[in-house]
C-alpha cells in the first residue's frame, strides 16, 4: 500500500483564512478612503467637531498599516511552509494594529470627558469660516450665547435675536452621536482584527503540524531505503 500524505492545511483553512484576510484588508482601505475625502473636507461637515485633523492622519496611517500587514499576509498564504516568518510577522502587526485603534478610540473617549469645556476650548480655536458653517447647520449662534465669540453666518448677524441659542448644546449632542458612530466601527474593525489574529494563529499551527508529519514522512522513507540498501547488500 502506498504511503497516504497527512495535510493539516487543508482547503477549508485557506479559504476562511483567505476571506477573514480580504475584511482586513478592507478596513483598512475604508480608513484610507475615508480619513482622505474627510481630511480634504475638513471644517464643511459637522464630525470636524470630532474628528480632528489630528485624529485623521492617525486613521490613513494606521490604515496604511493594515495594507502593509494584509500584503505580509498575502506572501505567508502562497506558500505557509516555506514562509512562515511571514506569517509571524502579520500576527505582530496586526496586534500592532489593534493597538493603534485603541488608541484612536481612547483619544476621542478621552475628549468627551469633558465635553463642554473641551469643546469650549475648540470654539476659540476653529476659524470664523468653521464656526460660520457649524452655526448655520446648527442653527446657533456663538458658543455659549450669541454674545459668546460668534462667527458672522446667515443666522448670526449683528441684528441676531438675543434669544438665538448659543452652539454648546447643539454641538455637545452631535458630539456624542457621532462618538458613538465612531466607537462602534472602530470596535467593529478591531472585531476584524480579533478574527485575523486568531486565523493567522490557527494557520501557522496547522503549518507546524504538516512540517511535522512530512519531517516524519521523509524521516521514515530515509529508513526504508536504508534497509533496502541493507537487503542487496
Amino acid at each position: 500500500m502506498g504511503s497516504v500524505t497527512y495535510r493539516a492545511i487543508s482547503r477549508p483553512v485557506l479559504v476562511s483564512y483567505a476571506v477573514i484576510e480580504f475584511f482586513y484588508f478592507a478596513t483598512g482601505v475604508v480608513m484610507i478612503i475615508l480619513g482622505a475625502l474627510w481630511f480634504m473636507t475638513f471644517g464643511e461637515n459637522l464630525r470636524s467637531i470630532v474628528i480632528t485633523r489630528n485624529l485623521l492622519i492617525g486613521a490613513i496611517s494606521v490604515g496604511s498599516l493594515i495594507l502593509v500587514s494584509s500584503l505580509v499576509a498575502i506572501v505567508g498564504l502562497i506558500s505557509p511552509l516555506k514562509y512562515k516568518n511571514w506569517l509571524i510577522v502579520h500576527v505582530f502587526l496586526i496586534v500592532l494594529s489593534s493597538l493603534a485603534l485603541l488608541a484612536l478610540g481612547g483619544d476621542i473617549w478621552f475628549r468627551t470627558l469633558n465635553e463642554r469645556q473641551h469643546f469650549a476650548n475648540e470654539w476659540l480655536m476653529w476659524d470664523d469660516g468653521m464656526k460660520a458653517n457649524f452655526e448655520d447647520q446648527l442653527q446657533c449662534c456663538g458658543y455659549q450665547n450669541s454674545t459668546d465669540n460668534p462667527a458672522p453666518s446667515t443666522l448670526c448677524t449683528q441684528d441676531v435675536d438675543q434669544q438665538v441659542q448659543g452652539c454648546i448644546d447643539p454641538i455637545t449632542s452631535k458630539a456624542a452621536v457621532l462618538s458613538r458612530q465612531l466607537f462602534t466601527t472602530l470596535f467593529g474593525f478591531i472585531t476584524v482584527d480579533i478574527f485575523a489574529f486568531f486565523a493567522t494563529v490557527i494557520l501557522i499551527q496547522a503549518r507546524n503540524v504538516e512540517e511535522r508529519y512530512i519531517k516524519i514522512d521523509e524521516k521514515h522513507s530515509h529508513i526504508k531505503d536504508e534497509a533496502l540498501k541493507r537487503q542487496y547488500v
